[in-house]
C-alpha cells in the first residue's frame, strides 16, 4: 500500500498562467468598455423585450400589462434625461 504526503497540493500558479489569466481580464474589460461606449454614443439603453408569454399562461393579460408599463415608464425616462442633457447644453 503506497503512504499518501499529508501535506496539501501547492496553490502556486506558474507565471505563464499568472499572465495568461491577467491578458485575458484585460481583453474582457475592454470588450466590455467597448460595449458601454457604443451605446452611451448610440444613444440606445436596452428596452425590456416581449418575453413571449405563451397563451395558457395563467394571468397572461396582467403580465402583458405589468410588461407595457415598465416598458413606457423606460421610455419616458430615456425622454426626461435627453430633454435634462439637452437644458444643460443650452444653458
Amino acid at each position: 500500500m503506497v503512504m499518501k504526503s499529508k501535506k496539501s497540493k501547492s496553490k502556486r500558479v506558474s507565471l505563464k498562467k499568472k499572465y495568461k489569466v491577467i491578458r485575458k481580464v484585460k481583453e474582457h474589460n475592454r470588450k466590455k468598455a467597448k460595449e458601454a461606449k457604443k451605446l452611451r454614443l448610440s444613444g440606445k439603453n436596452k428596452v425590456e423585450k416581449d418575453p413571449g408569454i405563451p397563451n395558457n399562461w395563467p394571468f397572461k393579460e396582467q403580465e402583458l400589462k405589468a410588461l407595457e408599463a415598465r416598458r413606457t415608464k423606460a421610455i419616458e425616462e430615456l425622454e426626461q434625461k435627453k430633454a435634462e442633457r439637452k437644458e444643460r447644453l443650452n444653458e
